[in-house]
């Protein structure tokens, strides 16, 4: 059965990047796409801007007060229940960590290294591809 757009919910997910390193977690067994290695996300609440979601499933997730920096991109999740919202997020206080029982792991990795884990998103590789050659271009 296909998700109408709007049964469809925001989610969003924070793109955090340290040098040529990503923050990746790795889904746990009782939540959407179990055991997928990928950014930190989480669901918008009813009456919250994006931004919002952002800092709060950031603090909610990492323990970690964080800013939205900017939106990337938007894609329907795998499950087609979500529009997920990518935003790269600067860290303002704290050091990411596991907080909740969202994600089994968290690992800061680069594109190469998550490529070699299994199972990921294409999209994934393909956004982080994309932000590390911009980078590197920026110097």
């Amino acid at each position: 059965m296909e998700i109408s757009q709007r049964e469809r919910r925001d989610g969003v997910v924070m793109v955090l990047q340290r040098g040529d390193r990503f923050l990746i977690g790795q889904r746990a067994a009782h939540k959407p796409a179990p055991g997928y290695w990928t950014q930190v996300s989480g669901k918008r609440e009813p009456g919250e801007t994006l931004q919002q979601t952002v800092v709060r499933e950031a603090m909610e997730e990492l323990g970690c007060r964080v800013e939205p920096v900017a939106k990337l991109q938007e894609l329907p999740s795998a499950n087609g229940k979500f529009l997920l919202h990518y935003w790269t997020i600067k860290l303002l206080e704290g050091e990411p960590s596991i907080c909740n029982d969202e994600n089994t792991e968290l690992r800061w990795l680069t594109v190469e290294e998550l490529a070699q884990l299994q199972p990921v998103f294409q999209e994934d590789i393909e956004l982080l591809t994309r932000l590390t050659k911009e980078k590197n271009e920026r110097g």
